[in-house]
């Protein structure tokens, strides 16, 4: 990987732990799994919850509601599953083809 792809990962992934900590557990402290596979040409890191999910707050002025747009804008995609069983968000980069050779 790059070294912008590294700082990039590291942040995504930082956040969407975050979320887990602030919005699926706010009454206290849960579990959450987190996995990271490289397949050609690919990295993936899969952060899982299984809490509750919280609504983004329409407030524009609010503290919160910055983290998701965050991870998509540092991921090449970004998917966020979320149901009664918990939350899951994947994360994918490709790896640039400098970081291959």
């Amino acid at each position: 990987m790059l070294p912008e792809q590294v700082e990039a990962l590291t942040l995504a992934s930082y956040e969407a732990l975050a979320n887990v900590v602030t919005h699926a557990y706010p009454d206290g402290g849960g579990a959450f799994d987190l996995h990271a596979r490289a397949a050609t040409g690919r990295i993936e890191v899969t952060v899982t919850d299984h809490g509750r999910w919280r609504q983004p707050s329409p407030d524009p002025l609010s503290l919160h509601g910055r983290g998701l747009p965050l991870i998509r804008t540092l991921t090449d995609d970004a998917e966020i599953k979320r149901g009664p069983e918990g939350t899951v968000v994947q994360l994918g980069w490709l790896l640039s083809q400098a970081s291959l050779t």
